[in-house]
This record gives C-alpha cells, structure tokens and sequence, in this order.
C-alpha cells in the first residue's frame, strides 16, 4: 500500500459503527468498516511499508491516526518476525512524550517476536503512571538478557501492587532463567493470591522436579487460582509421590457442581493416567467418578473417561 491507502486505510479504522445482527438479535461491530479495515491491516507483511508507515508517524499530527500507524508497524513485524521493527519501534518510544501514544508503543512491542535491546521499556517498568508500567512490564516479554531479567527482580522485590507483580511474574515465566529463583520463592509466602500463583507458574517453567514439594503444598493453598498451578506445575514435575495429594484434589473439586469450567480435572486424569497400572487406587478413583459423580463432569471430562473405559 501507498502512503495514500494507508491513510485512507487508518482513517475507516476509525469509523466504530455498529451494525445490527437480525440473527442474532443484537448489534456487533462485526462488518463495520472499521472491523473491516482491522482485518486488512492484521494481514499486513510487506516490509517495504516501514519507511512509508515512519514517514507518516513522523509528520501526523492527530494522536488517533498515530495509534493505528503503530498498529500496523506493529502487526507487521508480529507477521514477518523482522527485527528491524522492534528497532523501528524503539526508535519512535524515545521520541513519544504523549502517554496514550507511550502505552501503544509498548503495546506493539509486546508483539515482536524478539527486542534485543530492553533499555528503553526498562525506564518505563518504575514510571508513575500505571498504565505505561504495564505496557513495559509485558513489552519485556519480548526481551532477553540479564536488563530484562534485572529490572523485573527489582519490580517484583519492591512494588506493593500485587496486580503489576503478578504481571511481571507471568514475563519472568517466559524469559527468565535459573537465577531468578531465589527472587520468586518468597513471593509463595506473600498475603495475595495472584502473587503466590504467579510466582508458582514461574517457579514450574524456571525449575525443575526439586519444587515438587511446593507444587504439593500449592494444592492446599486457600486459592484457588494457587491450586490450579500446583496442579500444572505437578503434570510437569511430578512422579508417583503426588498420586494421592491429586486424588485428593480430584474427589474434592467433584464433590459438587462446578460453576466454572476449567482444564484442572483433565490435567489430573491425564497425570494420574501416567500411572494407572502400577497403582490400583487410580482405576478405582476413574471407576467411583463413572459411577457416582458422572453428573457434575462437564461434556470434556466424560468424552475422556468414556475414551478411557472403552481402552480398557
């Protein structure tokens, strides 16, 4: 596309009308021209758009039409997975004073594949206003290297927000190594809920089968969410020894019906299946649940047992 197209282009994204659905018997933004026009650009890869989509960046003026210039910068890199649009990016965040068009721009870097240099998200992972730390602790999901690594332990080791350093534990999960595991460990003590589970996610993608103890324990925790972890981090830590603590977990979720469905009874049958013919009290669990609390499984959970009964 040409400069001219793009602008055109960017200016339907604007165009946020609404179009009533007579099936479905409401009004949906779907084939608005702006849902079009998102459509168009989600499917942008040429790279030769770069200079033309910086050109415009450089002399728009309108704050609105910036945002979906980076967008399509944006999607195009997410696209392609060409780093010379993380570089283009950074480059425009050290020019950006306003903090709508700050926050868009970390947006588009948490959609890079790879940052290779953090520098500049990092001065924005302290800033005072809340919505551009967010944007920076996920843009340093796109980074690698001990920056990165370093400006999130000194977030998760002095911020007060539970909602941020969860956040930044979610990242640490991602691009962290081994040496962030002392860091992570207390946060298991911490009062909040999501702190405690985010720094068990992180602690099952950064360790190894030595946390099965944690994972255990995790499946006492008062939350849920903590629960939910513990579960994961034991399908991918665990042996023999946490067969009963997840059977446990099993007879209690059923013990009546859920409101919520999620993928923690699965996970469990899948764990407990690794060992059903050297420990005769799994078979017995599978066979109690056909029997008696076949009604509070959802569709999922009974497609797998039945799967499971017709194998065996």
């Amino acid at each position: 596309m040409n400069k001219d197209e793009l602008i055109t282009l960017a200016e339907q994204m604007s165009i946020d009308e609404y179009v009533y659905d007579e099936e479905r018997g409401y009004s949906t933004s779907e084939g608005s021209p702006s849902d079009l026009a998102y459509e168009t650009a989600r499917r942008f890869q040429d790279i030769q758009m770069l200079p033309v989509l910086m050109d415009l960046l450089e002399q728009t003026k309108r704050l609105e039409m910036k945002r979906y210039f980076y967008f399509m910068l944006g999607t195009i890199g997410m696209n392609t997975g060409d780093v010379r649009v993380a570089d283009l990016l950074l480059e425009r965040l050290a020019q950006e004073t306003k903090p709508t068009l700050i926050v868009k721009v970390l947006d588009e870097l948490t959609k890079q594949e790879r940052v290779d240099d953090a520098t500049d998200i990092i001065k924005y992972v302290e800033d005072s206003r809340s919505a551009i730390r967010n944007s920076a602790i996920d843009a340093l999901g796109s980074c690698r290297g001990a920056l990165a690594e370093d400006a999130l332990i000194r977030f998760i080791t002095t911020s007060t927000d539970s909602f941020e350093i969860m956040s930044a534990n979610f990242v640490l999960a991602t691009i962290g190594t081994e040496r962030m595991i002392p860091h992570l460990l207390p946060l298991l003590d911490h009062p909040k809920g999501d702190i405690r589970h985010s720094a068990l996610n992180a602690l099952s993608e950064l360790g190894d089968d030595s946390f099965l103890p944690l994972f255990v324990k995790g499946l006492e925790d008062r939350s849920v969410d903590v629960k939910a972890y513990a579960l994961l981090g034991i399908a991918k830590h665990g042996d023999a020894s946490a067969i009963q603590p997840i059977i446990k977990r099993v007879k209690t979720m059923l013990k009546r019906k859920r409101q919520i469905q999620s993928n923690e009874i699965l996970t469990a049958f899948r764990f407990l299946n690794r060992y059903r013919q050297s420990d005769k009290t799994i078979p017995e669990l599978f066979d109690w649940i056909i029997m008696k609390r076949w009604d509070v499984l959802f569709d999922e959970e009974q497609q797998w047992l039945t799967e499971y009964r017709t194998s065996h």
